[in-house]
């Protein structure tokens, strides 16, 4: 059943930062210095303005994070060894966290695109038929930047519960809305290499 987006709603956001960075020798990618700050604060300062409330999703020692201006919430649900489910994990953790806490709708970022749009939730929220809008730009869609209704958590889930974690797969799995990014520019690029990062100063 598909409830539609209201921007007058209060909107989350969260920034999904579990995974293991192994593409950075397991150092958190999005603590890397990016200009004159760290990634994450150039996710920080761009999304920030565009919602209500922003939290940090990250598991493991939170003290590496400790001087951020935002809460930082682990995972709701890991796998039977322990293990996080990668950001169909960090997802649903957004939409329970949304409803326990009286939100509505979550967007969602990830935490190593540190050019996101300032438009990108407004553009979103222009999309309102479906329970699922996703980002997209130069005919790539990307995932984990999305709109999400809390509708979405009981079905979700019974989802991960099966072990099912691939977020493609859940998507495809509904009518999903689409919004393009096609103006040029940068507007998901995400930092996952040293050669990422180098780009990335080129294009900063």
């Amino acid at each position: 059943m598909s409830q539609s987006h209201n921007q007058n709603d209060k909107i989350l956001g969260m920034i999904v930062a579990g995974g293991s960075s192994v593409r950075m020798r397991g150092h958190d990618k999005f603590l890397l210095t990016l200009g004159n700050k760290r990634i994450i604060d150039h996710v920080i300062e761009r999304f920030s303005p565009q919602v209500d409330r922003l939290i940090l999703n990250i598991n493991g020692n939170m003290d590496r994070v400790s001087d951020l201006p935002l809460e930082v919430v682990p995972d709701s649900k890991f796998d039977k060894g322990g293990e996080p489910l990668g950001p169909l994990g960090g997802i649903y953790t957004a939409l329970k966290y949304a409803r326990e806490h009286g939100f509505a709708s979550v967007v969602t970022t990830s935490c190593d695109t540190p050019f996101l749009p300032d438009d990108f939730v407004s553009r979103l929220f222009d999309e309102t038929e479906n329970d699922i809008i996703i980002a997209k730009s130069t005919h790539q869609i990307h995932p984990v930047h999305g709109l999400w209704n809390i509708s979405l958590m009981e079905e979700l889930e019974e989802r991960l519960d099966r072990g099912a974690l691939k977020t493609m797969d859940w998507i495809n799995s509904h009518t999903a809305s689409e919004v393009s990014w096609n103006d040029g520019g940068h507007p998901f690029f995400n930092i996952n290499s040293q050669t990422d990062l180098i780009e990335a100063e080129k294009v900063l």
